[in-house]
């Protein structure tokens, strides 16, 4: 009998901070619950690369420019790089001569009035003090005279405006129609930390799929719903963990231990994914794994929360009907059989049952197998 879990998957995705998931006839009903982005809210994860991640992770020293500025309560306006459409909505400020990035200079900078103006790599202090004027006409949501002027110049010239908040001391960032805040370095760790979590409880409802899927597997009671359960599953801890590297990315230094854990919880998971679809999928619709494996991956979170959905997308309806291994996965538990000697031995036995009721001597005939491996094989059948 198939059991019905309820469970809360912790997403770090633009705006989803987790989302409640209960299996009810077939289908996973999904709620989403909205809270801060992990490290940047709002923000359009198309523009990620625009947005220039890897100069405001924690460290850095234009994020630590920034975080003077914030606890010191002064405000600031600024640009990151100059072209001529900058150049036409400007008056007035001075020019640095290219004066060499620091932190400190971009906060004592930041005590004057007017925009500061630095270089695309962030590694020179361009101009300071300068009034921007993009046109009025431009829609802006923002209140305050420097965050609206802020949003207008983004949009205006598609630079990355940063703003500080003088009342607040938030740290928003604008580059086209996208406003990103920035988080606390210690906020954004324990969000990942909590996120962390929740791959680690991904990890395990898939590793209890996944035995019994090898147990029914075995019993030859495997239905085609467990076989799209542990793929749904498994497909989802993918995404979670890529995601949450993303995000980890975003803590600077402190991202390595991170990434280690996250690798730690999903590893295996994408070979046990490619067996499971040699074993289960491939057939008259699919030829290659790479195929299926792209058609789970283009759908979208609603399409592969819905069993029946992806059911009707993999070819394995009815939902109840018996799906029979080809023994790949079997036979990739037992260390040093080749893939080359796999692909013969489901070529000659099509099916799990027949493979694993096989003798000794049917064994030793497939072309590659010698008397050893063909005992070897045959014990370990027998001790499944």
């Amino acid at each position: 009998m198939r059991h019905h879990n309820y469970y809360i998957l912790y997403f770090p995705f633009n705006l989803i901070s987790y989302i409640d998931c209960k299996r009810n006839n077939n289908v996973t009903l999904v709620n989403i619950f909205y809270s801060k982005y992990i490290g940047y809210k709002d923000i359009n994860m198309e523009n990620e690369k625009d947005l220039k991640i890897d100069l405001l992770v924690p460290g850095t020293a234009l994020r630590e420019g920034l975080k003077i500025i914030s606890e010191s309560g002064t405000g600031a306006f600024i640009v990151v790089g100059s072209s001529t459409k900058l150049d036409k909505i400007s008056t007035g400020g001075f020019t640095l001569d290219n004066s060499e990035f620091s932190s400190n200079k971009l906060a004592e900078l930041a005590k004057m009035d007017g925009a500061i103006i630095l270089s695309d790599d962030v590694a020179k202090i361009l101009k300071a003090n300068v009034h921007l004027n993009p046109s009025s006409s431009i829609e802006t949501i923002q209140t305050g005279t420097r965050h609206r002027t802020a949003e207008r110049v983004a949009k205006e010239t598609g630079l990355m405006a940063i703003t500080v908040s003088e009342e607040s001391s938030v740290i928003n960032i604008f580059l086209n129609d996208t406003i990103t805040e920035l988080e606390d370095p210690t906020a954004l760790l324990a969000k990942i930390n909590e996120s962390l979590q929740s791959v680690d409880r991904t990890r395990r409802r898939f590793d209890e799929s996944l035995l019994e899927l090898s147990d029914l597997e075995l019993e030859g009671s495997l239905t085609n719903e467990n076989v799209l359960d542990v793929i749904q599953k498994g497909e989802l801890l993918e995404r979670l963990a890529k995601t949450l590297k993303n995000e980890s990315s975003r803590l600077g230094e402190g991202s390595g231990i991170v990434t280690i854990q996250i690798d730690s919880l999903e590893s295996g998971v994408d070979q046990t994914l490619v067996l499971i679809i040699k074993d289960h999928i491939l057939g008259r619709k699919f030829r290659n794994v790479e195929k299926v494996r792209n058609v789970i991956s283009s759908t979208t979170y609603e399409e592969l929360n819905s069993i029946s959905n992806l059911g009707s997308l993999l070819d394995k309806e009815p939902l109840d009907e018996i799906s029979i291994s080809r023994g790949y996965r079997v036979l990739a538990r037992l260390p040093g059989i080749p893939e080359n000697i796999q692909d013969s031995l489901v070529s000659k036995f099509k099916v799990l049952p027949r493979l694993l009721s096989a003798s000794v001597e049917e064994l030793y005939n497939v072309e590659g197998i010698g008397q050893q491996r063909a005992q070897q094989l045959k014990s370990y059948f027998v001790g499944l």
